[in-house]
């Protein structure tokens, strides 16, 4: 799915944050992935990887402050095929226990998603640098030399996440998908909430109990000899996708393939 031209995508982008297109509830500042083509791999935790020195200990991170500005921001259409996927991902992520709604929306020609109460999580850049100029390697981590010294390394330094989601869906004649609530919310089960202006509405909102991060910041090592020399802010407009594979690819393959990345957890 390419968003390069979505709306939502080039807000995001115009303040410095790339998009998560399948939203997730463990993505939080100060954790270090590996770009391998068009992937970025999540390794684990700064901490673990990079050992605090004794003079400068881990950035603190601020949490859940309000964003006005990205709040009830929406994306343009999205092909329901699309909508659906991001939906029931998002579903199973806030632990619902029915998570397919292809049935319900397969009069549906496509779909937008708004995203409410938006709260961020950050870290204080110079903090961070001067934490990483104090930082050693830790010398169980066997593979992370070869990928400092490879420039492949990034550092997330703040995120966007709400438990709030709503989605309006339209059909081929771009007229409203009317969907009756108690029917969905039977599906979802109690651990999201579902709501919309009436019974049925062709705009429903899902609300869980867990903040689902969508957007994020990262910074880009630079290392000279095992050293730590600068940072450089990740380019905007990319976005994480999550799939499962080995560590050792990491390594292997470290050019990049093109303007998108995707999130691939191996920790």
């Amino acid at each position: 799915m390419m968003w390069c031209s979505d709306p939502f995508l080039n807000y995001l982008k115009a303040y410095g944050y790339c998009i998560i297109r399948l939203p997730k509830a463990d993505v939080r500042p100060l954790q270090i992935f590996a770009r391998r083509g068009r992937d970025l791999e999540r390794l684990g935790e700064l901490s673990t990887l990079l050992q605090a020195g004794s003079a400068v200990p881990l950035p603190p991170v601020s949490e859940n402050t309000p964003t006005a500005n990205i709040s009830g921001r929406r994306t343009g259409d999205l092909s329901i095929g699309i909508g659906i996927s991001i939906l029931n991902n998002i579903l199973g992520a806030m632990s619902a226990s029915g998570m397919n709604l292809d049935a319900q929306y397969k009069q549906a020609k496509s779909a937008v998603f708004e995203f409410s109460n938006v709260l961020e999580d950050k870290v204080e850049l110079a903090h961070l640098d001067q934490y990483l100029a104090n930082a050693d390697v830790n010398p169980f981590s066997r593979y992370i030399g070869a990928l400092l010294e490879s420039d492949m390394l990034y550092v997330t330094t703040a995120t966007l996440k709400s438990r709030k989601f709503t989605i309006e869906a339209k059909k081929s004649d771009g007229t409203a998908l009317s969907l009756p609530i108690p029917e969905i919310q039977s599906i979802v089960g109690g651990n999201v909430k579902v709501s919309g202006q009436a019974e049925v509405s062709s705009t429903l909102t899902f609300e869980g109990n867990t903040s689902l991060v969508f957007g994020f910041q990262a910074v880009q090592l630079f290392y000279d000899q095992g050293r730590y020399t600068a940072f450089e802010p990740l380019q905007s407009g990319l976005n994480m996708r999550d799939t499962s594979p080995g560590l050792k690819n990491v390594v292997k393959k470290l050019e990049p393939e093109g303007p998108f990345l995707r999130l691939q957890d191996v920790s």
